[in-house]
C-alpha cells in the first residue's frame, strides 16, 4: 500500500462520492454484520452493525451501547446518552431499591423422600467436602440443604457470577464495538473489550474501507487498546508456560480468542514438515524445525520476544501423518489483532506488502470512517456459560470495570463492579471472594446458596439475567453438558466448573410443564476423582428431576418406592 498520500480535499471527495451512491443501513440485526452505509444527518453517529461512514467531514462521536431503549442518535432531538458510570450507579440504585425477597424455608416433613434420597449422595462424597443448595424458584423457598451457606472454590461457576453482573449493569444487549478512524495518513484500530472478534470481521471492515476508498494514502497502521489498563494476565493467570490456549492474555483490542493455530503437515521422509501458522501476519513467527519421519515427540509452545509471538516447533512427525493443528496463546492481543488486520487489508486492497503496525492512541481529531459492533452481550456470553471460555469472561469483567469506572478496565474495577451489582443484589458480601472473573483460581470462594440466589435472577421474567439462561450449557445438548444427564429431555441448563481438587455444577432443573423449577447448586471441593464428583452431582440433578416429575408442585410429597 505504498502509494503518495492524496490531499485531504481529494479524500473527502472520494468519501463523499462513495456516501452519495450508497444506501442508509437496514434495521438491527441479533448477529453482528458488515456493511456500507451513509449517516442521514451531518454528523456521523454509530450504528448498530459494521459499516462505513463515508461523511468524514466531523469528528468521531464517543463510542456508546446501541441499545434499543435509547433515543436514536440519529434524530436531530435526540438526547446524548448519559456516560456510563452514570448509567450504571443509577443501575445499581435500581437494584437497591428492588431487594431480593427473602427465602422462606420448606417443610421438612413434605419433603423427607426428597432429603433421604439426597442424603445418600451426601454420604457417598466420602471423604470430600460437598455444599448443596436447592431452591424452587417459584416460591423462593429452600427445598434442601447441606452445607450451603459455606464458601467453596467455585471453579468456572464463578463465571455465572461475572455474566450476571454484566447483563443487570450493562443490559444483555450491550454491543462491543470495534472502530476505524483516519488521522491524516493512519488508520487507527480502536477496541473496546470485543471478546469476540473474528478474522471474518477484520476482512469484513477492510472489504468496506476498500469499497469506500477509505485506504488510499494510508500509510501505517495504529492499534488503540487503551480503554483496558496496560496488564494482560489477571490475578490467577501466568505468562509462564507452553502458552495454553485456556490462560489467553486479555486486552482491548483483541482477535479469536487471542489465540492462533500453528499446523504441522508432513513432507518427504527425512524433510522438514511444514509448519503454517494463522491468522497470517507478520506478529506471528514460528522458529525451530519438525522433521518427517521418527524422532522425538512433537512439541509447539508460544513465547513472547520483542513485541512478536513466537511458536517454537520441536520434534518429528510420522510420513503420511494427517496434518496435526495445535492452538497456543498469542503475547501481545493489540498488536496481534494489527498485524492481523493489516495482512486482510493489503489482501483485499491488492498491494504488495501489509502496512506497518504501530501502538498509540486516536486523536481527538481522527475521523471515524468504519465500525464493527458484536451481537448482543447475553449472545457473546454463551462462549463463557456453554463452553467455559475463560478469555471471554476476562475481557467481560474489564469492560464491565471500564464501563462502571470511566478509567481503563482493570481487575480491579472490574471485581469492584462485580461487587457493587452482588450487593445491590442483596447477597452478602461475605459469601464472596474471587480475583478473576472466569474462575481459574485457587482463592476464589463462594457459597451454593449465593449461587442459586443468583441463578433465581435468570427465571424471573422481565430481568436482565433472564436473556443468561438459554446461554448456558443444555444437559445432552451443546455445551460442556453436552456427555452429561443425556436423559433430562433438554430440562437441564447448567455450569461446570473444573480444576484441580474443584468440581461444581450449578444449575437449573424444570418440570414437564416447564413452570416449575428447581435451582441448584453442587460445590465439591477435596479429595477425590473429578469423574466419581461428576457422577454424585449428576445424581443431585437426577433426584431433583425425579422429584419434579412426581410433583406437579414440588412441595407436595407422594408416596413412593425408594429407588434401588
Amino acid at each position: 500500500m505504498a502509494r503518495p498520500l492524496p490531499q485531504i480535499a481529494s479524500f473527502l471527495l472520494a468519501l463523499i462520492a462513495a456516501h452519495a451512491s450508497l444506501a442508509v443501513a437496514g434495521t438491527r440485526t441479533q448477529a453482528p454484520h458488515t456493511g456500507i452505509t451513509r449517516a442521514p444527518t451531518p454528523t456521523p453517529a454509530l450504528s448498530d452493525s459494521s459499516h462505513v461512514h463515508p461523511d468524514t467531514r466531523e469528528p468521531a462521536p464517543d463510542a456508546r451501547e446501541p441499545d434499543a431503549r435509547e433515543p436514536d442518535a440519529r434524530e436531530p432531538d435526540a438526547r446524548a446518552p448519559e456516560p456510563w458510570p452514570a448509567r450504571i450507579a443509577a443501575r445499581l440504585a435500581t437494584l437497591r431499591a428492588h431487594p431480593a425477597p427473602a427465602n422462606p424455608a420448606a417443610g421438612a416433613p413434605r419433603l423427607a423422600d426428597l432429603h433421604r434420597r439426597l442424603a445418600a449422595v451426601v454420604s457417598a462424597a466420602r471423604g470430600a467436602r460437598i455444599g448443596i443448595h436447592v431452591r424452587d424458584l417459584a416460591s423462593g423457598a429452600a427445598v434442601f440443604d447441606h452445607r450451603g451457606d459455606e464458601r467453596y472454590n467455585p471453579a468456572s461457576n464463578q463465571k455465572l457470577v461475572t455474566a450476571i453482573a454484566a447483563v443487570e449493569l450493562l443490559g444483555p444487549h450491550y454491543r462491543f464495538t470495534t472502530r476505524v478512524l483516519r488521522s491524516g495518513d493512519e488508520l487507527v484500530l480502536v477496541g473496546e473489550g470485543d471478546p469476540s472478534l473474528q478474522l471474518t470481521d477484520l476482512h469484513a471492515l477492510a472489504s468496506a474501507l476498500v469499497a469506500a476508498g477509505a485506504h488510499r494514502g494510508v500509510q501505517r497502521i495504529i492499534v488503540d487498546d487503551t480503554a483496558f489498563s496496560p496488564e494482560r494476565h489477571g490475578p490467577g493467570y501466568t505468562a509462564e508456560g507452553e502458552g495454553v490456549s485456556y490462560m489467553a492474555p486479555s486486552g482491548a483490542l483483541s482477535l479469536a480468542f487471542n489465540t492462533a493455530v500453528a499446523t504441522i503437515r508432513p513432507t518427504a521422509p527425512g524433510e522438514p514438515a511444514s509448519v503454517d501458522l494463522s491468522p497470517p501476519g507478520a506478529h506471528l513467527l514460528a522458529v525451530g524445525s519438525v522433521r518427517t519421519g521418527r524422532g522425538r515427540p512433537l512439541r509447539i509452545d508460544s513465547r513472547e520476544l520483542g513485541e512478536r509471538t513466537v511458536f517454537l516447533v520441536d520434534g518429528a512427525i510420522a510420513a503420511g501423518h494427517a496434518p496435526v493443528t495445535v492452538r497456543r496463546r498469542v503475547a501481545d492481543p493489540g498488536l496481534f489483532t494489527g498485524h492481523a488486520f493489516a495482512e486482510v487489508l493489503r489482501q483485499v486492497a491488492g498491494d504488495e506488502a501489509p502496512l506497518p503496525v504501530h501502538r498509540g492512541q486516536a486523536p481527538a481529531s481522527a475521523l471515524l470512517v468504519a465500525t464493527h459492533d458484536s451481537a448482543p452481550l447475553a449472545e457473546v456470553l454463551g462462549s463463557s456459560l456453554k463452553f467455559s471460555n475463560n478469555f471471554t469472561s476476562e475481557q467481560v469483567l474489564r469492560t464491565l470495570g471500564w464501563r462502571m469506572s470511566g478509567e481503563p478496565g482493570s481487575w480491579a474495577h472490574g471485581c469492584a463492579a462485580v461487587l457493587a451489582a452482588w450487593e445491590a443484589l442483596g447477597l452478602d458480601p461475605a459469601d464472596l471472594e474471587f480475583e478473576n472473573g472466569a474462575g481459574l483460581s485457587r482463592s476464589g470462594r463462594v457459597s451454593p446458596r449465593a449461587l442459586v440466589s443468583l441463578l433465581a435472577r435468570t427465571r424471573e421474567e422481565g430481568t436482565p439475567a433472564a436473556a443468561l439462561l438459554p446461554t448456558m450449557a443444555s444437559a445432552g445438548g451443546e455445551g460442556t453438558l453436552r456427555r452429561r444427564l443425556t436423559g433430562s429431555d433438554g430440562r437441564v441448563r447448567g455450569k461446570t466448573g473444573t480444576i484441580s481438587g474443584v468440581s461444581a455444577l450449578s444449575g437449573v432443573a424444570a418440570g414437564t410443564d416447564g413452570r416449575a423449577a428447581l435451582g441448584f447448586s453442587v460445590l465439591i471441593n477435596g479429595e477425590g476423582a473429578a469423574k466419581r464428583h461428576r457422577r454424585l452431582q449428576d445424581r443431585v440433578v437426577l433426584t431433583l428431576l425425579a422429584h419434579l416429575d412426581r410433583n406437579l408442585d414440588p412441595h407436595t410429597e407422594v408416596a413412593t418406592r425408594a429407588e434401588r
